[in-house]
């Protein structure tokens, strides 16, 4: 029995990243190219967009939906090992990037219109003070 056959309840962001790449190593996957990957990547969020594709509310169930999203992860992942991208370090560096950007007072507690007009002046003020 493999990691992956008793993958259950809360694993951490190391966990997971073992169980990934022993999954891709079983099946010598860990040697395409990174531009494959980042296409797959797109490719399966483009899926699960697809159920987002005539409505607000998504056409299938959470577990499909999760299915989707797992399948994206799961690219996200070999794309970091590929890569040599420590994944848990670059999506924290990218959270004080952005907390830096949409400082968090601009948007809690404010509608809908507000919060666009936040967004907007995040994003220009972004653009001209070159961050």
């Amino acid at each position: 029995m493999t990691k992956i056959d008793i993958v259950q309840g809360d694993k951490t962001f190391a966990e997971i990243d073992t169980i990934i790449s022993e999954y891709l190593q079983e099946r010598d996957w860990l040697d395409n190219p990174s531009r494959s990957v980042a296409t797959s990547i797109l490719l399966e969020a483009s899926e699960l967009l697809e159920h987002y594709q005539w409505s607000d509310k998504p056409v299938g169930t959470p577990d499909e939906l999760g299915e989707e999203l797992a399948d994206v992860i799961i690219y996200a992942f070999q794309f970091a090992h590929t890569n040599k991208i420590d994944i848990a370090d670059a999506i924290l560096k990218k959270l004080e990037k952005t907390r830096k950007k949409y400082p968090a007072e601009a948007f809690k507690n404010k509608n809908k219109d507000e919060m666009r007009q936040a967004w907007m002046d995040a994003k220009i003020n972004h653009k001209k003070e070159g961050l």
